[in-house]
């Protein structure tokens, strides 16, 4: 699978309700996601490490001692790229959970009962992949062109050169799943569409050759 639409995004949901975990599933899948499902933290950390997943949705109170602050600390300290998001009922981490500093600075914050539409849903998932790391940040110029870096123009000249995902993973020295998550969230930051109707892929090809993009 590519990072060229939703339908290549894969999600784990982890929550000790079946309900919102069926509600949520539901909703990502309608939209075109992947979703893996976990009713424990032991059992949703487990499928972080096998599924790969773009991002975690989970809750923070799982009814045991292991909670979902301590699901999300593993999974920032061994899987960095992974997007973070709680779904949670408590407006505040403190309600929930006794141990809310583990939480990291990195998930989006989501209160199940302020939760609107599936946009809404989607856009956090979004913003937990795009937010996880400063390194595919994107900057713009005095006249409003992105400026990216060295290593983000070699993958803008590799896919402009036709490199598949694996070329890049391989050229890289990383996972075919890093550099999925890698140009997700180039495309975002350079505000291109990443929608289900979309061919980002395409799109930044055409800026890189076009000169629509400068490089630091």
């Amino acid at each position: 699978m590519s990072a060229n639409d939703a339908r290549a995004l894969r999600v784990v949901v982890a929550d000790d309700d079946a309900f919102t975990i069926s509600l949520v599933s539901g909703a990502l899948e309608s939209a075109g996601y992947a979703t893996s499902t976990a009713t424990t933290v032991e059992e949703a950390f487990h499928l972080v490490a096998t599924v790969e997943p773009h991002a975690l949705i989970s809750d923070l109170n799982f009814g045991t001692s292991r909670n979902g602050a301590d699901l999300l600390s593993k999974v920032a300290q061994e899987f960095p790229w992974v997007g973070l998001v709680v779904l949670t009922s408590h407006r505040s981490p403190e309600l929930a959970v006794p141990n809310p500093q583990l939480i990291p600075d990195t998930v989006v914050y989501l209160v199940k009962s302020k939760l609107g539409a599936i946009d809404d849903l989607r856009a956090a998932v979004e913003r937990a992949i795009s937010g996880a790391t400063s390194e595919v940040d994107a900057t713009v110029d005095e006249e409003g062109i992105p400026v990216v870096t060295a290593a983000q123009a070699d993958v803008l000249r590799m896919l402009a050169e036709g490199a598949s995902t694996k070329a890049l993973a391989d050229h890289r020295g990383t996972s075919v799943r890093a550099v999925e998550t890698m140009l997700h969230r180039l495309f975002i930051a350079l505000g291109i569409d990443t929608s289900d109707a979309a061919n980002p892929r395409v799109a930044a090809v055409r800026m890189w050759q076009r000169g629509e993009i400068r490089v630091r």
